[in-house]
C-alpha cells in the first residue's frame, strides 16, 4: 500500500475513535397504558371520559367488547336516584335499551347470582352512564323496575299506584339528568362526583392476554 492510502486509514481510525460511544438506548415505553392496572388475571381500567356536550352521560373512552365486566360503586346515594347503564339498540341511536340500573339499594330488577356491582357486558356496543333523580313522597318508596326500551337518556320506571301518586315524574322530566361536577382518575379507577353528594367508582375490568 502507498503512502498516501496509509494516511487515509490512519486519518480514518483517528476520526472514529474520537466520536462519544453510544450508551443511550431507544426510548421505549415500557409503562402500563394510562389508568390501567393488572390484577387477577384481568386488566382493570379507569378509562371513561364525560361527554364534552353533555356533562351528565359518561362513556368508557374505548368502546365495551364481549365478556367485559363493569363494576359500578355508588357511594351516598339518595333514594330517590337512579343510576344507568344503557346501550343503542340503533345505528343512530335514536332508540336505546336500559341494559342496568342501580338505585341506593342496588340494582334493580335482577336476582343475578354475580355481585351487585357489576355487569357482564353481552355483546360490543355503544353503551354510556348517566343519573336520573325522581323525588318521592310520603312512604311509597323508590321503584323497582323499568321498561328497557325507549329514547336514550329516558328512564321510564315501574312500579305500583302508590309509587306513581308519589312520585314528581314531571319535575324529573323538567330537571333533566343530574349533573356531573367533578371527575377523577385515581389509578385505575374513574371517580364520577354528582350534584347533590353522590359519588359512583368505575371500572372496566377483561381478561388479560
Amino acid at each position: 500500500m502507498d503512502k498516501q492510502g496509509i494516511a487515509w486509514i490512519l486519518a480514518l481510525s483517528c476520526a472514529s475513535a474520537a466520536l462519544p460511544a453510544q450508551t443511550l438506548l431507544p426510548n421505549v415505553d415500557v409503562r402500563a397504558p394510562q389508568w390501567e392496572a393488572r390484577h387477577g388475571g384481568y386488566l382493570v381500567s379507569g378509562n371513561f371520559e364525560v361527554d364534552p356536550k353533555m356533562s351528565a352521560v359518561v362513556y368508557p373512552a374505548e368502546p365495551f367488547q364481549k365478556d367485559d365486566v363493569l363494576s359500578v360503586r355508588l357511594t351516598q346515594m339518595h333514594d330517590d336516584e337512579y343510576f344507568i347503564l344503557q346501550e343503542c339498540v340503533s345505528a343512530d341511536c335514536v332508540q336505546a335499551r336500559i341494559v342496568r340500573a342501580w338505585n341506593a339499594f342496588g340494582p334493580l330488577g335482577t336476582t343475578t347470582h354475580h355481585a351487585d356491582d357489576r355487569f357482564f357486558i353481552p355483546h360490543e356496543g355503544k353503551f354510556f352512564l348517566w343519573m336520573q333523580r325522581i323525588s318521592m313522597s310520603g312512604s311509597a318508596g323508590p321503584f323497582t323496575g323499568y321498561e328497557p326500551f325507549g329514547p336514550p337518556l329516558v328512564f321510564k320506571p315501574t312500579g305500583t299506584s302508590e309509587q306513581f301518586h308519589s312520585a314528581d315524574l314531571d319535575g324529573a322530566v323538567e330537571h333533566g339528568l343530574v349533573k356531573v361536577v367533578s371527575t377523577a382518575h385515581e389509578d385505575a379507577t374513574y371517580i364520577v362526583r354528582y350534584e347533590g353528594g353522590t359519588s359512583v367508582l368505575i371500572q372496566r375490568m377483561h381478561a388479560a392476554n
